[in-house]
């Protein structure tokens, strides 16, 4: 038997473990991320004959594939990484998200579209020329956080003394990296690690920094939404969406 279990995997991989575990399935907790879901992403880079100065290194595409209900980011990695900072063009990473619908579709025609969204908010782009890029398809590996599915996700700790929880969709971790799904999957790595340190009594824990205080006009927002929650909690409304 083992001394201590971290499960560091997705919500996919975990539903197929608590299925095929009759230890796993005899656990509320266990039992409840069955509820949870995920959704299909597709990564792409693209490797351009000329630098194009983009307006902001980090973006946010939105209602650009309405018939495939799918959102996406792109980033200019010359802004952004060593790597690439002296690279003779432009070398942009764009991630689709909820896109089930995209997953069919050919490399080619996902670069395509691609150029042609980031050329819609950078004019620059439009004749600038792919010379290399990558697709690559995810189904289900992203965590969908739905409205309503926070009480399904599980602690680090659970029912199971030696059994600890790490990734993005775990709960109950006092840390700013909250929305951020790598960097939180990483954030409960190191802190699942400790959780183990502390229940064997031997190795060294690891040195968890949180992110940077949050800006004023960010801090007001969320005492609000605070407030907003508390209120509803005292009279008993109760909605997902808070």
């Amino acid at each position: 038997p083992a001394d201590a279990v971290v499960f560091a995997i997705g919500i996919g991989g975990m539903q197929k473990l608590v299925g095929a575990s009759p230890v796993l399935g005899a656990a509320p907790e266990f039992r409840a991320i069955m509820n949870l879901r995920s959704i299909d992403v597709i990564a792409t880079r693209l490797w351009f004959d000329k630098k194009v100065n983009t307006r902001f290194p980090a973006n946010v595409l939105s209602g650009f594939e309405p018939s495939a209900n799918a959102g996406a980011t792109f980033f200019h990695l010359n802004d952004l990484q060593d790597e690439y900072r002296d690279a003779p063009g432009s070398v942009v990473t764009a991630d689709f998200y909820n896109a089930a619908a995209l997953l069919p579709l050919s490399d080619e025609a996902i670069v395509a579209r691609v150029k042609s969204h980031i050329a819609a908010c950078e004019p620059g782009f439009k004749d600038a020329e792919v010379q290399d890029s990558i697709v690559l398809r995810f189904p289900k590996a992203v965590t969908h956080f739905a409205p309503g599915s926070y009480p399904y996700r599980p602690f680090q700790t659970t029912s199971i003394p030696n059994v600890f929880m790490a990734g993005d969709w775990v709960k109950g971790v006092p840390h700013g990296a909250n929305g951020l799904s790598q960097e939180r999957a990483y954030v409960t790595g190191l802190t699942a690690a400790n959780l183990v340190i502390d229940r064997l009594g031997v190795g060294s824990k690891a040195r968890v920094l949180d992110t940077e205080p949050d800006e004023p006009h960010v801090q007001l927002a969320k005492e609000a939404v605070r407030q907003v929650r508390s209120t509803a909690d005292a009279l008993g409304i109760k909605s997902p969406l808070l």
